[in-house]
């Protein structure tokens, strides 16, 4: 597809894809910036290209294929850290067995109980009811 892929119903230049793979794989944005821009050791090409890459978080399209790299890194690797934790709350030490087993509930709560625990209901009383006036 060129200089675009597209991900999530959007579309990206290569770099702001390359740029999103390298912050999740955790590099500064200086060395983003070098190894995308190739600014060699320009402090000033430097400075643009960090100044380039904090403007491309602020794109929706940036967030949500970021967001998407995450999901992907999460579909692959939570089941098998949850895989360890369920061989550990066997494990013969106590406090590892503990340790596993408050792990599995912390996790496991969130998806037991969804959301309704940060569900906040304001009812408000004493106002007028709504309508239309009354004629006189």
């Amino acid at each position: 597809m060129g200089n675009y892929a597209v991900r999530n119903n959007n579309l990206l230049q290569a770099w702001q894809m390359q740029a999103a793979t390298l912050m999740f794989q955790g590099w500064s944005d200086e060395e983003i910036a070098r190894e995308i821009f190739r600014t060699g050791d320009d402090k000033k090409k430097i400075q643009s290209g960090k100044s380039r890459l904090q403007q491309l978080r602020r794109k929706p399209a940036f967030l949500d294929y970021y967001r998407s790299i995450i999901t992907e890194w999460s579909v692959h690797n939570v089941g098998r850290a949850l895989m360890r934790l369920s061989t550990q709350i066997d494990d013969s030490s106590p406090w590892l067995a503990n340790k596993a087993a408050n792990d599995i509930l912390t996790q496991s709560k969130r998806m037991i109980t969804g959301n309704e625990e940060n569900t906040v209901t304001v009812k408000i009383e004493g106002m007028p009811e709504l309508g239309e006036p009354e004629a006189t």
